[in-house]
C-alpha cells in the first residue's frame, strides 16, 4: 500500500509538470502573436522605405545631379522618416518610423565607367530590441544620347587632358565663330585638320566609349551626325573635302595625339588634276600638304593605271559629291564609293547650280549622319554603314539614306556600305588606352587667301548608340537586383 501511494504521488507531480509547460507556452504564444505580426509589418516597412529612397534619389539624377553631387550631399546622410500619430491629423505629434541612408559607387572599370550602383538602407522598429533593416540595390544606366555644343576650350592643345573633349591636329586650334558654330583654324597655313574626340584621357565629360560595345563579340556600332557650312558665299566654287570620321585609330606603340587610321564620309567637290594649278593635296608629289588623295580620285579626262577600268566610274569636275574613303597607315586616302548629288531626284534639297553655270555648289548648313553597325561572324567583323543627308534644321535621326556606287565593283547603287578595312578595337582590354574612334575633319583649298581659306563651319554633333546591343530608352530609371 505504501509503495501504490509513492506512484500516485510520482504522476501527479509530472502530470502538473506537463501541464505547467503547455500552459507556460500557450500564454507565451498568446503574448507573442502581436509581436510577430508587428515584426512581419516591420520587414514590409523597411522594404517601401527603402524603395522609396531609391524614388528620391531618381527624382534627384532627373533633376541634373550627377555622380559626385549625389555621392557629396546624400553619402550616409540619415534622413529620419515620421509619421502623424494618427491618419490625418496635422498636429506637430509625429510617430517615428525610422532612417532611410544612401551609398553610391561607379562601376568596375570593366563595365561601363558611366554606370552607377546607389544602394538604399532603411530601418524600421527602432525602439524595440530587434530593429527591421532592408538595403535595396540599383544599377542607373547613364543615357546613351550624347550631344556636344561646341566650346574654344574643349579644343584647347594646351589644356590638361581631363579637360579637352578633342584631340587636333598639329597646328589648329578652334575658332568660334558664332555660337556653338565652329571654325578650324591653322597658325602654319596647313590645310588638313582632323578633330577627334579624347576618350582615352577624358572620361569626366565624356560618356564612357563602350556603352556602345557589345562585351561578348565586341562589336562597335554608333551613330554620329554633324551640321556643316562648306565655303558659303563666294568661296563655294572653290575645292574642298569635309564631313564625319570613325574607326579613328591611334598609334599603339606611343599614344599621343597622332591618328593613324581612320574612314571618313565627305561632303566632296574639286575641279580635278586637269586644272591649271590643282591644289596640292591632288598632286602626290607635294610637299605642302599633310594629306593626299590617291589615285582612286580619278576624275573624267584623267588616264591612271590605278583607276578603275570603267570609265564611267570616274568622278566629274565641278561636281557636288558626298564620299566614303579610308585612310591607312602610310598610305594616300582611299576612294571607297561616292554619291553624286547633283544626280538625285530630290537635288535641290542639298546643292544649287552657281550664277547658272554648269558649275555647282552645297546649300548652307546640311546636316550629315552616319548609321555605322559592326558585326562578326567566326571571329571576323564587318562595318555595315549607311549615311544620311538632309537640310531640315533639327536635331533626330530621321535622315533619308544616300545610294552610293563604289568605284572597285559594278553592282548598281546601294545604301549599304559594307567594308572590313579597319575595324573596331577590343575596349574591355585594360592594358589599352582607348582610341579616338570618332570625329570629324576639313580639308581646305591651299590656293584660297587667308582671309578666306578656313571658312568652313561646323554645329551640332551628336552621337548614340545603334545596332541590336544598345539599351532600351524605355527602360525603368532603375533595376532592381
Amino acid at each position: 500500500m505504501k509503495d501504490n501511494q509513492g506512484a500516485i504521488l510520482i504522476t501527479f507531480i509530472i502530470f502538473f509538470t506537463i501541464a505547467g509547460i503547455l500552459a507556460s507556452s500557450i500564454a507565451y504564444m498568446l503574448q507573442n502573436i502581436p509581436t510577430s505580426l508587428k515584426s512581419v509589418n516591420s520587414v514590409e516597412q523597411s522594404y517601401y522605405l527603402s524603395e522609396s529612397g531609391l524614388r528620391y534619389i531618381s527624382m534627384k539624377i532627373k533633376d541634373g545631379k550627377d555622380y559626385s553631387e549625389l555621392k557629396a550631399y546624400y553619402e550616409n546622410d540619415h534622413r529620419t522618416i515620421h509619421i502623424p500619430l494618427k491618419a490625418l491629423n496635422y498636429s506637430q505629434t509625429k510617430d517615428l518610423v525610422g532612417h532611410v541612408s544612401w551609398r553610391f559607387r561607379r562601376a568596375p572599370f570593366h563595365q561601363r565607367r558611366r554606370d552607377m550602383f546607389i544602394h538604399s538602407n532603411a530601418q524600421v522598429d527602432l525602439e524595440h530590441f530587434v530593429t527591421s533593416k532592408r538595403q535595396l540595390n540599383a544599377e542607373y544606366n547613364d543615357p546613351n544620347d550624347y550631344s556636344i555644343d561646341f566650346e574654344k576650350d574643349h579644343f584647347d592643345q594646351d589644356a590638361d587632358d581631363t579637360d579637352r573633349l578633342w584631340n587636333l591636329t598639329d597646328s589648329f586650334y578652334a575658332n568660334i565663330h558664332s555660337k556653338y558654330s565652329l571654325q578650324l583654324k591653322s597658325n602654319q597655313q596647313k590645310n588638313w585638320c582632323l578633330a577627334s574626340l579624347n576618350w582615352g584621357k577624358n572620361e569626366n565629360k565624356l560618356p564612357d566609349l563602350r556603352l556602345y560595345q557589345y562585351s561578348i563579340t565586341k562589336v562597335l556600332s554608333y551613330k554620329i551626325q554633324i551640321k556643316l557650312n562648306p565655303y558659303p558665299g563666294r568661296q563655294k566654287r572653290k575645292d574642298f573635302m569635309t564631313g564625319l570620321n570613325f574607326r579613328v585609330m591611334n598609334s599603339i606603340v606611343s599614344y599621343n595625339r597622332e591618328r593613324i587610321e581612320y574612314y571618313g564620309v565627305s561632303l566632296f567637290k574639286s575641279k580635278g588634276r586637269q586644272q591649271g594649278n590643282p591644289p596640292c593635296w591632288l598632286t602626290s608629289d607635294s610637299n605642302d600638304c599633310i594629306q593626299h588623295l590617291g589615285n582612286s580620285f580619278c576624275f573624267e579626262g584623267e588616264e591612271n593605271e590605278e583607276c578603275t577600268s570603267d570609265p564611267e566610274r570616274y568622278l566629274k569636275p565641278n561636281t557636288p559629291y558626298v564620299i566614303f574613303w579610308v585612310k591607312e597607315e602610310h598610305k594616300d586616302i582611299e576612294l571607297i564609293a561616292y554619291c553624286n548629288l547633283a544626280l538625285l531626284a530630290n537635288s535641290n534639297e542639298y546643292v544649287e547650280k552657281l550664277n547658272n553655270s554648269i558649275e555647282w555648289g552645297f546649300k548652307d548648313w546640311l546636316n550629315m549622319g552616319i548609321f555605322l553597325k559592326e558585326k562578326e561572324s567566326a571571329g571576323q567583323k564587318l562595318n555595315d554603314i549607311q549615311i544620311g543627308l538632309r537640310a531640315e534644321d533639327k536635331k533626330d535621326w530621321d535622315f533619308p539614306l544616300l545610294t552610293f556606287l563604289r568605284i572597285d565593283k559594278s553592282d548598281l547603287p546601294v545604301t549599304t556600305l559594307s567594308d572590313r578595312t579597319l575595324v573596331s578595337r577590343d575596349l574591355y582590354n585594360l592594358n589599352e588606352i582607348p582610341p579616338d574612334e570618332i570625329g570629324f575633319h576639313a580639308l581646305y583649298d591651299n590656293r584660297i587667301l587667308t582671309s578666306s581659306k578656313y571658312d568652313i563651319f561646323f554645329k551640332e554633333f551628336l552621337l548614340d548608340c545603334h545596332g541590336d546591343y544598345c539599351h532600351e530608352k524605355s527602360e525603368r530609371l532603375y533595376v532592381q537586383f
